[in-house]
């Protein structure tokens, strides 16, 4: 005899709990990228960028958590916008990729925004809060 059918309480999954979140936080942050005139994935290749400067394109895909194809595309239109550079690579080396003069400009007008949108975002939550959340999201990572 089969068991009777039990309905799940989608709130007790964690899974479609994160998805939730990460629908709402991404609605937030879709925005705000949009109104600077990129995307979330090119934005954290300027942000990674930013931060330390000639990564490779192999490099910014680990980062970033896409594939080299994936990245190669990101990056093609990031050339074309004038937002970075490609440097031709010595024999033998990868391609190093770096901000440009407009990519810091977009990144020193989004910072803001997007901190703003983060606040609002995780306002609900306590400053230990948002540190255990982000612990554990690192840790799911």
């Amino acid at each position: 005899m089969t068991e009777p059918f039990v309905p799940l309480d989608p709130d007790e999954q964690l899974g479609y709990l994160l998805v939730r979140a990460a629908d709402q936080a991404s609605r937030r942050w879709h925005a705000a990228l949009r109104a600077h005139g990129v995307n979330p994935r090119q934005f954290s290749v300027l942000a990674m960028l930013a931060r330390d400067p000639g990564l490779s394109q192999a490099e910014l895909a680990r980062r970033v958590l896409v594939t080299p194809q994936s990245m190669s595309e990101s990056l093609a239109g990031l050339v074309r916008a004038g937002l970075i550079a490609r440097e031709p690579p010595e024999p033998g080396l990868p391609a190093q990729v770096s901000l440009t003069e407009a990519g810091r400009d977009l990144l020193a007008a989004a910072y803001p925004v997007i901190g703003s949108v983060d606040r609002a975002t995780f306002a609900a939550l306590t400053g230990r809060e948002r540190d255990d959340l982000r612990r554990l999201l690192r840790k799911l990572i």
